[in-house]
């Protein structure tokens, strides 16, 4: 069975329940009939960045880079025809040179900066599989990059911004946190003991391509932890059930930075109609 197949709760499905409703869980996971997830073209740039980094071994049979040819032309029909039969026939993605050459540039450049190194060491892209005892729940999770002998626990992430400020805020809102509170389970598991240090990696995928390594706090690794434990329990009452609620019935309030005695509240009809 594929990873991501498998049964088992794994981070994604965590923070899907999380970060949106019960029933866009379900939609994703549960749905007899759902619909396979296709990925965006961020995630497939993420993906190809992890594979170039994690398992570069793996890449020349998982993607194939399509020639650069004038598909308005007969040569070029064929040639492009032929590049898509064979990915069909071998599974493998294809993606377009310049994808492959920006991803290229991000990997190089990582691996020679003197900090950004650091934390590209270590065994990457193994699954592992175990019972949550405390939650009486299957998990599994796939770890881009680990180093149990330093404690150390990496994830790659692709952002819009890697300003540390700016990840912040989006790492939070797409439940990072509950992430590598998962991850952080399976590598208690996996190597007996919790990891030391763990670190989200972020990356732009737009030149001067900005990282930033990001260091998770034991604050909010606590609570991710709480995220997660109440994603699992919320997803066992759900199955339960057979019930799987979306947002419901909630009072609008004004936002909370909103003050009316605010000058920078006040609104001129040329500042609405500034760039139309």
């Amino acid at each position: 069975m594929n990873y991501h197949d498998h049964p088992a709760l794994s981070a994604s499905k965590l923070k899907k329940y999380a970060c949106g409703t019960a029933v866009d869980y379900w939609a994703a996971y549960e749905d007899a009939d759902r619909m396979p997830m296709v990925p965006s073209d961020a995630m497939r740039q993420g993906s190809l960045v992890d594979c170039l980094i994690t398992e570069p071994e793996k890449f020349s049979r998982k993607y194939i880079v399509a020639p650069i040819v004038d598909r308005r032309t007969k040569v070029g029909k064929e040639q492009w025809a032929e590049t898509q039969e064979i990915a069909r026939t071998s599974g493998a993605e294809v993606i377009t040179a310049e994808w492959h050459h920006t991803a290229q540039l991000i990997v190089s450049k990582l691996k020679n900066d003197p900090i950004a190194s650091e934390f590209l060491q270590g065994s990457g892209q193994v699954p592992h599989f175990w019972h949550d005892a405390e939650n009486d729940v299957e998990c599994r999770y796939l770890p881009d990059l680990e180093q149990p002998e330093d404690g150390l626990l990496v994830d790659l992430k692709k952002a819009r911004s890697a300003n540390p400020r700016d990840f912040a805020r989006q790492s939070f809102a797409l439940g990072y946190d509950i992430q590598v509170a998962h991850y952080a389970e399976g590598f208690l598991d996996r190597h007996g003991a919790y990891p030391t240090k763990i670190v989200l990696l972020a990356y732009e995928w737009a030149y001067p391509f900005n990282y930033s390594v990001n260091v998770i706090s034991d604050e909010l690794l606590e609570v991710g932890r709480q995220r997660r434990n109440d994603a699992i329990a919320g997803i066992k009452a759900c199955r339960g059930t057979n019930k799987w609620p979306s947002w419901g019935i909630n009072t609008m309030e004004a936002p909370r930075w909103f003050q009316v005695d605010d000058p920078a509240n006040d609104t001129d009809v040329s500042d609405l109609l500034e760039g139309v």
